[in-house]
C-alpha cells in the first residue's frame, strides 16, 4: 500500500503551474505522481459537483464542463501503466481518465482524428523503420513524420481548443529524457493545463545518442512561469536497505573501491560471474530457474537488440516462458508477415514476401544479406522452405479450415530457417491466432486485417498489450521505468558504447540505471575482455568477492 512521505505530499497538493519533481531511481517519482493525478481528479469532481448544485439552486441550466482527464506522457508506456496499475487507490473509473500514452503514440491519435479535417490524408499505416527501408513499401507515416504533423495540427486553433478543454494536467514522465521537439510538443498541448515534470539528470542515458543535454532542459522547465521544483527524498521504495542505490550512486561516480559496492557484494546483493560465450545463456537460464525457484521477478538485460533477441530464442528453446520487451517494431511486423500469409492463403493476395523481408530486417535491426535474398529470391533453402509453407496455407484454405490454417501461419516462420526472431513471431502469432477467430463467428478476411492492423499500429507506438510475464528480457535502453525482484546483465566482448572517453560522465549513468532495477539481487555476468565502461566495476567485485567479510 503506497504511503506518501515527506516531499511526496508537496507533488500530491501542489496546485503550481509546473511543479519539477527530482528524484533518484526507486524514489516514488511515478506512483507519486499518478497518486497526484488521482487527486486532481477527484478535486475536479468535488468543484463540478458544486457548480451543478450553484446552478440547480439559481435555477439555470445545468451545462457543466466535461470531466477533467489527465494526459501522461512517457517514452514507456508499459513502465508507466504497470505503476498506475499497483499504486494508485482508487476507483477503475478514474484510472480510465488517466491517458497513458508515448510521445508518438499521442502524435498518432492527434493526427488520426484531426489530420483529415485539416488537409492530411486519412492514416491507417504506421511504417517502422525496417518497412521504410526495404524496397517496395506501401504509403504511410513513419516515426519522424509524426511529432512534425502533430505539431502542426496543434497549432490549429480548433485542434488546440480541443486538447485545452480535454487535459486539465500532463504530466511528463522522465522530461529530462525530451529532445528539442519533443519539449516543444510537451509544451504545446493543452498549454492551460498544469504540468507535473519528473526527472532524474543521473537517469539520462540518451544523452549521446539524442543529442540532449538533462541539464538544460531542467533547467528550461524551472524558468517556466509558476514553475516550483519539488526534491524528493533520496531513499529507495524499490529496495529500502540501501544497499543497491548506494552501490549504484558509487559506480556512477566511478568510486568503485567505496564500501557500499563491497558491502552490496558481500551481501549477496550484487553477483559478478565470469561466462564464456558458449555458457553465458546456459548461466542465464540457471539464474533465471534459481529465482523462480524462490517466486521472484527476472529481468534480464542486454546491450544490443540483436543480443536480446537471439537470448529470447535460446530461452524460449529451453523452455523458459518470458516476455520479449521493447522490440515493439519487430512484434508489429511479426504480425504483418502473418496477415501477408493470411491473405495469400485466402485470396492470393501479393505481399507476403516483403512482409517476411521486413520482419527478419526488423529482427536484425542492420543490414543482413536474408533480406536481400528474400526478396531477389536468390536463396534456394529459404525458396523450397516457402513453397512448402504455400501449399500448406493453399490445402489450408480450400476448404477453409480456420484452425489448421492458423496453425500453418504462426508456425511458418520456424520452417522458413530464419533463426531471429522465433520468440517475437510467436508472441504475435497468439495475437493473429484471436484475430482469426473472426472468421469462424461470420467475420470477412477485411474484419481480420482491420484488427491485427489496429494491433499493429498498436505495437508499433509502445502498446503491444503483450501477456506479462515474471521473466522478461530487453535491450539495457529499455531498462528506465522497469524493476524486478532479479536482475541479469549479460555483458559481450564486442559491445560499442559511443564514443565518450573515460572517466565516462554521461555513460557512467547506464550502471547506475541498470543496478537500481533490481529489488533484490543484481546479477553482472561479463566475458573474458569487457568494455572499460564497465571493467573497473567488474574488477572492484571480484575483489570484494575475494576480501574477508567485516565483522558486524
Amino acid at each position: 500500500m503506497y504511503q506518501a512521505v515527506g516531499t511526496q505530499l508537496e507533488v500530491i497538493n501542489t496546485r503550481a503551474p509546473v511543479a519539477v519533481v527530482l528524484g533518484g531511481a526507486g524514489t516514488g517519482k511515478t506512483t507519486t505522481a499518478a497518486v497526484a493525478a488521482t487527486g486532481h481528479l477527484l478535486v475536479a469532481d468535488s468543484r463540478r459537483e458544486q457548480l451543478r448544485r450553484d446552478l440547480g439552486q439559481a435555477g439555470k441550466p445545468a451545462c457543466l464542463p466535461a470531466q477533467a482527464r489527465v494526459l501522461f506522457l512517457s517514452f514507456s508506456r508499459t513502465a508507466v501503466a504497470q505503476v498506475l496499475d499497483r499504486a494508485t487507490n482508487v476507483a477503475s473509473n478514474l484510472l480510465e481518465r488517466i491517458d497513458v500514452m508515448t510521445f508518438h503514440g499521442f502524435a498518432w491519435k492527434v493526427i488520426s482524428d484531426f489530420g483529415p479535417a485539416f488537409g492530411y490524408a486519412k492514416q491507417s499505416r504506421l511504417l517502422s523503420a525496417p518497412n521504410s527501408k526495404v524496397p517496395g513499401g506501401p504509403a504511410g507515416m513513419t516515426y519522424d513524420d509524426l511529432l512534425p504533423a502533430a505539431l502542426g495540427l496543434l497549432g490549429k486553433p480548433a485542434v488546440a481548443a480541443h486538447y485545452n478543454r480535454r487535459y486539465s494536467l500532463v504530466i511528463c514522465d522522465e522530461f529530462q529524457d525530451t529532445n528539442d521537439q519533443e519539449w516543444a510538443f510537451l509544451q504545446t498541448v493543452a498549454p492551460q493545463a498544469r504540468r507535473i515534470l519528473l526527472g532524474d539528470v543521473n537517469q539520462c542515458i540518451y544523452a549521446e545518442m539524442k543529442g540532449i543535454d538533462p541539464e538544460a532542459r531542467i533547467a528550461a522547465a524551472l524558468s517556466l512561469p509558476g514553475a516550483v521544483q519539488i526534491d524528493l527524498p533520496r531513499a529507495s521504495h524499490r529496495d529500502p536497505s540501501g544497499v543497491l542505490p548506494a552501490a549504484a550512486d558509487a559506480a556512477r561516480e566511478r568510486r568503485f573501491n567505496d564500501p557500499a559496492v563491497v558491502q552490496a557484494v558481500q551481501d549477496g546483493r550484487l553477483i559478478v560471474s565470469r561466462v564464456s560465450e558458449e555458457s553465458a545463456t546456459d548461466e542465464v537460464i540457471s539464474i533465471v530457474r534459481a529465482e523462480r525457484a524462490r517466486s521472484c521477478s527476472v529481468s534480464i538485460f542486454t546491450h544490443t537488440n540483436a543480443a536480446t533477441t537471439g537470448l529470447s530464442d535460446a530461452l524460449t528453446a529451453a523452455g523458459v516462458r518470458h516476455e520479449q520487451v521493447g522490440l515493439t517494431e519487430a512484434y508489429g511486423e511479426a504480425l504483418n508477415a502473418q496477415l501477408g500469409l493470411l491473405r495469400w492463403a485466402i485470396d492470393r493476395t501479393a505481399g507476403g514476401r516483403r512482409d517476411l523481408a521486413v520482419f527478419v530486417a526488423a529482427n536484425y535491426r542492420a543490414t543482413t544479406p536474408l533480406v536481400t535474398q528474400i526478396m531477389d529470391r536468390s536463396n534456394p533453402g529459404f525458396e523450397r522452405a516457402l513453397r512448402l509453407v504455400l501449399n500448406d496455407l493453399g490445402a489450408a484454405a480450400e476448404p477453409l479450415d480456420v484452425d489448421r490454417l492458423g496453425e500453418v501461419v504462426v508456425g511458418a516462420y520456424g520452417r522458413l530457417g530464419a533463426h531471429r526472431g522465433q520468440q517475437v513471431w510467436v508472441e504475435a502469432g497468439r495475437r493473429m491466432l484471436s484475430a482469426m477467430r473472426l472468421l469462424l463467428t461470420g467475420g470477412s478476411v477485411e474484419d481480420v486485417v482491420a484488427e491485427v492492423e489496429h494491433a499493429q499500429n498498436a505495437a508499433l507506438l509502445g502498446d503491444a498489450r503483450l501477456r506479462p510475464r515474471p521473466v522478461q528480457v530487453m535491450n539495457l535502453h529499455q531498462t528506465k521505468g522497469r524493476e524486478a525482484d532479479a536482475t541479469i546483465l549479460l555483458l559481450q566482448q564486442d559491445e560499442f558504447h559511443g564514443r565518450e572517453r573515460p572517466p565516462y560522465p554521461k555513460l557512467s549513468r547506464l550502471l547506475y540505471v541498470v543496478m537500481t532495477r533490481a529489488r533484490q539481487r543484481a546479477y553482472i555476468l561479463v566475458p573474458g575482455a569487457v568494455h572499460l565502461l564497465w571493467q573497473p566495476l567488474v574488477d572492484a567485485c571480484e575483489a570484494a568477492t575475494a576480501q574477508p567479510r567485516a565483522a558486524s
